[in-house]
């Protein structure tokens, strides 16, 4: 299988599609992600809700496989908040359980309430992406990228960020290989930013 072989569609909220795209996700999302440590009916919920309010959405195939997935949209910070509202006593056993993510989250929250700083001037957000690759696949998550830039262009928006893992070196290198630039930085996060109409 070559990378040729790698197509990008429209990711649809189809139960399978919902659970594959799930599955995904806890493979290869590392420990340090809340979301890692929740249940596949919660899991399965998140995206419901994340694929129902995004305006785009891709999954990449080969073979009827998942590869990878880019979630993108405004306003999924609300879309979230409302899970977390009705979703609360579990969340919060969750975070009991496992308590590295207890101050993570209280910081957030602090962050929020309470900081009018470092806020992205960026409406449009690449919420999520992830990619698998091995020495047969490769250049999923580029792929990804590429088509949501497209599309963002095609929709008349030329402005986008995201926000990744300060640790996450090989995510840091791979943005700044595609042109986007650090717009600031929290205690746990950089942000960046990237202008399509400079491309």
């Amino acid at each position: 299988m070559s990378d040729k072989e790698i197509r990008i569609e429209i990711l649809t909220a189809s139960g399978c599609s919902i659970r594959k795209i799930a599955q995904l996700h806890k493979l290869l999302f590392d420990k340090d992600h809340f979301t890692s440590t929740f249940s596949e009916k919660l899991l399965l919920e998140y995206f419901n809700l994340l694929l129902k309010y995004s305006q785009f959405k891709y999954v990449a195939v080969a073979d009827d496989e998942y590869f990878g997935y880019l979630i993108g949209g405004v306003e999924l910070d609300d879309v979230l908040s409302n899970f977390s509202k009705k979703n609360f006593l579990t969340l919060l056993f969750l975070l009991i359980k496992h308590p590295k993510f207890f101050k993570e989250k209280f910081q957030d929250l602090f962050r929020k309430i309470f900081s009018s700083s470092n806020k992205s001037t960026a409406k449009m957000r690449l919420f999520l992406i992830a990619a698998k690759h091995n020495e047969h696949i490769k250049g999923v998550g580029k792929k990804l990228i590429k088509q949501f830039e497209q599309d963002l262009i095609q929709n008349g928006i030329y402005l986008y960020g995201l926000s990744v893992r300060k640790h996450n070196s090989n995510a840091i290198d791979f943005y700044h290989q595609l042109g986007l630039v650090e717009e600031f930085q929290t205690s746990k996060s950089i942000y960046f930013i990237k202008n399509l109409k400079k491309t």
